[in-house]
């Protein structure tokens, strides 16, 4: 189930006319300053005031009021770049991308720039440490505060937690150690650097690599402690057939026996668990359909709380020891969406896993109060997909072509990676296609019952063709007859030679076979974007940093809502990396906060 498409914001804050957008850059050569906005209108414009003046309602996942640029008060956006430089500061350059728009998911808003009035405040709840998103990564941080003794709040805007994840990753956990199959620290690290092309934050991604093994084990050890069949384990990975790194940081989850699953997606046994062991800790408060509006602060800046709301309306909640923001990526606020995020990593994609409660308040409550971000493009998580499960497992059968009928990729490059390249080869509004043979699907057929009846579904959608030969398929596909002739040509003599090999994308053929058998299939190939990866700057310890790198006392963050480790690409080859950098910092904030190391 999507998310609504029938609202769209008018991202005035970055709107530069009828035909272009800007990306907002950090640390660029300018010297103007703004005085024509303020910094509350910036954030009204940009669509991320929280609930319109008047809505009412709870933030679960349905029956919510979402303010759009339209609706919110306060000053119009009348000079975009006076704006953005009121919210980031003066060194603010602004790019230009071609204007898209994210229509797949339009989530409730929770934060609100405007101070909230003392007088609608209801009233002050108090503890140790508060949790500001309880997702995988709030979750761990609230068990294990709670674990230590603190009394601990989590407030979770929607009516539970997002529960889409595969597996988690890390460095030197029991469940490594026994199996013997702990990966080597150094090559951990040089792998997540050099896959952010150097641009991600050493401290931070040593600190992720040298807390996950702790932060791991008491995961998994929550997970089992529900008594429910559910536990993760150390994987063995194969090397790469495409020349990516190889780190063997990877734990997936053990399901309960008997259950038949066929999703690779088995967050929801691990959620479960997780559910059942918070309910063990009355020291730890979880209130969903609950939303962050907005952090609080002291004379020295130390943050010292946040105000939240329900459907009764506003409070306080003081937490003596700190405060996590754990609110997850923005991939359901679509101004965020469109200001910090290449447009061509998100205008053709589908949402996978779609959830309404990623929507940026994180980001905005650390942006808020004087916090740094990674700098734009944001990265996010893709992956290649088509419309039906059972052919998806044929995009790796044969090759795939532009609308010119040309290849354009290696095909056997990580999700990520391929996803970039459609991404690319979908710019102009064009098709990109996936080929494969009828002796693919014969191979395919007994493992996956389903292939052929998938094939008819996406040809009764229009998401797929076939012809007897390559000139009907190019024919039912509108690209040139000769061009894709010529390609699959070029690719079937790659299989003569004595060593096959791919002399045009070096993919690896050994597995592969040339398209030689009719009928000959084209489907149309699509991309998922799961979520957005790049948020706040932290450091070791979990701490939120200012424009000055400092840390911002008392402020921590975790997941989708911290920064740091990524750039450009999301590494899909490094096994979840995002989930493990979830959990660790969870763990790790939860600790400094208590304990101060």
């Amino acid at each position: 189930m999507r998310g609504s498409r029938s609202g769209r914001y008018d991202n005035a804050a970055v709107r530069a006319g009828e035909r272009k957008g800007c990306f907002m850059a950090q640390a660029m050569n300018s010297a103007q300053t703004s005085k024509g906005m303020s910094r509350r209108a910036f954030l009204s414009a940009a669509g991320l005031m929280g609930l319109a003046v008047g809505a009412t309602g709870t933030f679960a996942a349905s029956n919510v009021s979402v303010a759009h640029a339209e609706e919110a008060t306060g000053a119009p956006a009348t000079n975009p770049n006076a704006a953005c430089m009121e919210t980031f500061g003066k060194d603010t350059a602004y790019l230009p991308v071609k204007k898209a728009q994210w229509t797949q998911l339009n989530g409730p808003i929770g934060f609100e720039a405007d101070p909230v009035d003392k007088s609608k405040i209801a009233r002050t709840d108090t503890c140790d440490f508060l949790v500001i998103g309880v997702g995988l990564g709030g979750m761990v941080a609230g068990l294990h505060a709670a674990d230590e003794g603190a009394n601990v709040i989590g407030i979770e805007k929607m009516n539970q937690g997002r529960m889409a994840w595969e597996s988690v990753g890390g460095y030197n956990t029991k469940l490594q150690q026994e199996i013997d199959n702990v990966p080597d620290p150094a090559e951990y690290m040089e792998a997540i650097m050099r896959a952010s092309m150097w641009r991600a934050r050493a401290d931070a991604v040593w600190g992720f690599i040298q807390g996950s093994g702790a932060a791991i084990d008491f995961l998994n050890d929550m997970v089992v402690k529900a008594g429910k069949g559910v536990s993760y384990f150390s994987t063995e990975q194969a090397p790469a057939a495409n020349k990516m790194d190889v780190i063997q940081a990877e734990h997936k989850i053990n399901i309960p026996e008997g259950v038949k699953w066929t999703s690779w997606l088995k967050g929801g046994f691990v959620w479960d668990s997780l559910l059942e062991t918070a309910s063990t800790y009355p020291n730890f408060d979880i209130r969903y359909n609950t939303a962050g509006v907005q952090l609080t602060k002291d004379a020295s800046g130390r943050i010292t709380g946040a105000i939240a709301k329900d459907a009764d309306g506003y409070y306080a909640i003081e937490a003596s020891k700190g405060v996590l923001l754990a609110t997850g990526g923005y991939e359901a606020n679509p101004a965020l969406m469109q200001a910090w995020v290449r447009p061509e990593d998100y205008h053709t994609a589908e949402a996978l896993a779609p959830c309404l409660g990623p929507t940026g308040d994180g980001h905005m409550m650390g942006l808020a109060v004087g916090a740094a971000m990674d700098p734009v493009p944001h990265c996010v998580m893709s992956f290649r997909s088509v419309s039906q499960v059972q052919a998806n497992k044929c995009l790796s059968a044969g090759i795939w072509v532009n609308h010119q009928g040309r290849r354009f990729v290696n095909e056997g490059l990580p999700f990520n990676y391929a996803a970039n390249a459609v991404n690319i080869a979908r710019i102009g509004g064009h098709p990109v296609w996936f080929l494969f043979d009828e002796g693919a699907v014969e191979a395919r057929s007994e493992a996956m019952p389903t292939l052929r009846d998938d094939i008819v579904a996406m040809e009764a959608d229009g998401n797929m063709v076939q012809g007897d030969t390559i000139e009907e398929l190019a024919a039912a596909m509108k690209v040139d007859p000769a061009e894709l002739a010529a390609t699959v040509e070029a690719y079937n003599g790659y299989f003569d030679a004595e060593e096959p090999r791919d002399l045009q994308f070096n993919r690896n053929i050994s597995k592969a076979a040339p398209l030689a058998k009719g009928p000959f299939y084209a489907g149309k190939h699509t991309n998922q974007l799961l979520v957005t990866v790049s948020g706040l700057i932290i450091n070791e310890n979990a701490q939120v940093l200012d424009e000055n790198d400092d840390p911002i006392e008392g402020l921590y963050a975790t997941g989708n809502a911290s920064g740091g480790l990524f750039s450009d690409a999301y590494p899909r080859h490094l096994p979840a990396t995002s989930t493990g950098r979830a959990v660790t910092f969870g763990y790790v904030a939860a600790t400094h906060a208590l304990k101060g190391e």
